[in-house]
C-alpha cells in the first residue's frame, strides 16, 4: 500500500504534471518552464493535454511514497488503447509487465530508452501521477507509466534497489476512463468541421 502524506491542491498536480513534460515532445528535459500562476499552469496543460483533465472525477489528491516492491505490486498501467486496444478484463499490472513481453513497441522502446540512459531521480520525484479509488489500492498510471514500468523491470523483474518515490496520488469514488471505469460520452456540435465529444463521468 502506497503511504499517504499531506494533502495537496489540483495546482500541485498540474505543476508535477508540467514537470514531467507530460505532454511535451522532449520528455527527457529535467527543466521544462512552469508558469508563473495557477490559471497559467492550468491553461499550459489543458491547452496541449486536449481533455486530459476532462478523464479525472473530482479528486482528493495527496503526496504519497512508493517504498516497497509490493506497491508496485498494487499500480497497473493507464487503460489507454495505445497500450490496450481492449483493456476490458485485461490484466494491466506493473507486475505482469514488468518483463516488457507483449509492450506495444513503441511504449517499449521508450521504456529501454528510459533503462538505458538511466532512472535519474529528478526524472521521478513528484513527477508521476496516479488514481485510485481507495488508498489501499489499486493505483492506475495517469501520468509516468514508462518511467515506472522501468522501475518495475529493474525492481520486479531484474531484483534491483526500490528507491522511495514521491508520487501524486488522486483518491475518488467517481469513475476515471483511465483507471478503466465503464464511462459514457457525449457529442457535442463540431467546431470547424472537428468532431467534439464531452465525457461524462458525473
Amino acid at each position: 500500500m502506497i503511504t499517504l502524506h499531506e494533502q495537496i491542491t489540483l495546482d500541485e498536480v498540474i505543476t508535477g504534471l508540467l514537470r514531467s513534460s507530460c505532454f511535451a515532445e522532449d520528455k527527457h528535459t529535467l527543466a521544462p518552464r512552469i508558469p508563473d500562476t495557477a490559471q497559467e499552469r492550468y491553461r499550459a496543460l489543458v491547452g496541449p493535454g486536449h481533455l486530459f483533465l476532462r478523464f479525472l472525477p473530482h479528486c482528493d489528491w495527496y503526496h504519497g511514497v512508493i517504498d516497497t516492491a509490493e506497491c508496485l505490486e498494487a499500480i497497473q498501467l493507464i487503460s489507454e488503447e495505445s497500450w490496450f486496444p481492449d483493456a476490458t478484463g485485461r490484466d494491466r499490472s506493473l507486475k505482469r509487465w514488468a518483463h516488457l513481453d507483449g509492450v506495444p513497441r513503441k511504449h517499449a522502446e521508450r521504456v529501454n530508452d528510459i533503462l538505458q540512459t538511466g532512472l535519474v531521480p529528478e526524472c521521478l520525484h513528484r513527477r508521476v501521477t496516479l488514481f485510485s479509488h481507495a488508498a489501499e489500492g489499486p493505483y492506475t498510471i495517469l501520468d509516468g507509466n514508462h518511467r515506472l514500468l522501468a522501475v518495475a523491470h529493474r525492481v520486479l523483474h531484474q531484483g534491483g534497489r526500490l528507491d522511495p518515490l514521491s508520487v501524486h496520488l488522486g483518491i475518488s469514488l467517481g469513475p476515471c476512463r483511465w483507471h478503466g471505469d465503464p464511462v459514457a460520452w457525449e457529442e457535442r456540435p463540431p467546431i470547424d468541421g472537428t468532431s467534439r465529444f464531452v465525457l461524462r463521468v458525473w
